[in-house]
């Protein structure tokens, strides 16, 4: 380890040294004129002209009188429920934050086939399939020994 330690700094110095050797050097009377431009006043926005401007934070949205809003622009369809299954134990599965088995009921959903990363709930309006995710798998296995 202390021979790595060393060239990091050996590198670190050659790089630093270099940019030294490299570097553009500057005159007085450059550095003079630059330091002058930086105190040269600035001319900036005048308060009557900022105070004439929109706040570029504020979303101003246009709203139909009340008397123009139809029913149809009042209705909101229902988010549909999510689902997350987190692990699978024994043919059972733990979707949001409880344990079903084949048969249970969750919701509208009937818990279908349990495999060892997925669950097929069954329902009226379809299927849903279940998976664990790839980086929060939890399969536990059981070590059932010599019978």
């Amino acid at each position: 380890m202390g021979g790595k330690s060393i060239m990091k700094k050996i590198i670190t110095l050659t790089v630093f040294l270099s940019s030294l050797l490299f570097s553009v050097s500057l005159s007085q009377a450059e550095i003079k004129k630059m330091v002058s431009e930086i105190k040269e006043e600035r001319v900036g926005i005048t308060l009557s002209t900022l105070e004439g401007t929109l706040n570029p934070f504020i979303i101003k949205e246009k709203r139909k009188s009340p008397e123009k809003v139809e029913a149809k622009e009042l209705i909101l369809a229902p988010a549909e429920k999510v689902y997350t299954l987190k692990a699978v134990l024994n043919h059972a599965a733990f979707i949001n934050k409880k344990w079903y088995k084949t048969g249970d009921t969750l919701d509208n959903y009937k818990v279908g086939y349990v495999s060892s990363s997925s669950v097929t709930l069954k329902g009226s309006e379809g299927n849903k399939i279940l998976s664990l995710e790839k980086k929060n798998k939890k399969f536990i296995k059981l070590n059932q020994g010599n019978r």
